[in-house]
């Protein structure tokens, strides 16, 4: 019963240090680059062992709120999440919980729909080029054979190119977390050889059609052509 006891005040003490820390960064009263107060300081303020802190700090670096810097003037910094954390926790979400194809595909119709949409409004010189790029290692990937993983990977990669044209880091984050997943699912099927071969020659020419809506700044014709590109992605690689 007692050792019961201590396990409940230890992890009520390691939840009130966790969300103190985390509260204080989210709501700017520690800003990125900021160093948090040593060990021995901050074990005195929450009246917490060094253990229950370090867990804290733990939590806190994995999920990109701080960074632990080592050697001289190191410690512990407030930083600014990246949307690949945002990213990172997505996936993990999709691929440990266990997401259906079928959740993957309903989402992705309207979410890759109006990423295309906002990049079309939003796209500047270096966005266009870089999607014009890709669009081109695609039709080169195309003419090879076995290059199915390869096209996949490109057409991936061109998607977030493409949300990062939105400049919307929760669509930025979100894409790289969904299509990891999405990734990982293509390379684990097992598919008609049709199928893959539709991929094929499919992939580059609407990939192309919708890098030349946004560079043409069209967000309606983006978004349509994106949507008819899911929902044939979807019917290939779910049917």
């Amino acid at each position: 019963m007692a050792a019961e006891a201590q396990r409940t005040r230890r992890s009520r003490s390691f939840d009130d240090v966790l969300e103190q820390l985390r509260e204080a960064i989210l709501s700017g009263r520690i800003r990125p680059g900021d160093r948090l107060p040593g060990e021995r300081q901050l074990c005195e303020s929450f009246g917490v062992g060094r253990p229950t802190l370090r867990e804290a700090l733990r939590s806190l670096e994995a999920t990109g709120l701080i960074e632990v810097r080592p050697g001289k003037g190191g410690g512990s910094y407030a930083v600014t999440p990246s949307e690949a954390t945002v990213g990172d926790a997505l996936a993990a979400l999709v691929n440990l919980r266990g997401a259906s194809l079928e959740d993957l595909a309903e989402f992705r119709v309207d979410f890759e729909g109006e990423n295309a949409a906002w990049a079309a409004r939003r796209a500047d010189a270096g966005d266009i080029s870089a999607l014009e790029a890709l669009v081109a290692d695609a039709r080169t990937a195309s003419q090879k054979r076995g290059a199915r993983g390869q096209l996949a990977r490109i057409d991936v990669r061109w998607h977030e190119a493409l949300a990062r044209a939105t400049k919307n880091r929760l669509r930025i984050g979100i894409a790289l977390g969904i299509h990891d997943a999405v990734l990982r699912r293509h390379e684990a099927l097992v598919r008609p050889a049709a199928a893959d071969e539709h991929l094929t020659t499919t992939i580059p020419d609407d990939i192309a059609a919708i890098t030349a809506a946004i560079a043409a700044g069209d967000p309606e014709v983006a978004r349509m052509r994106m949507r008819a590109h899911v929902e044939a992605w979807n019917r290939r690689t779910n049917g």
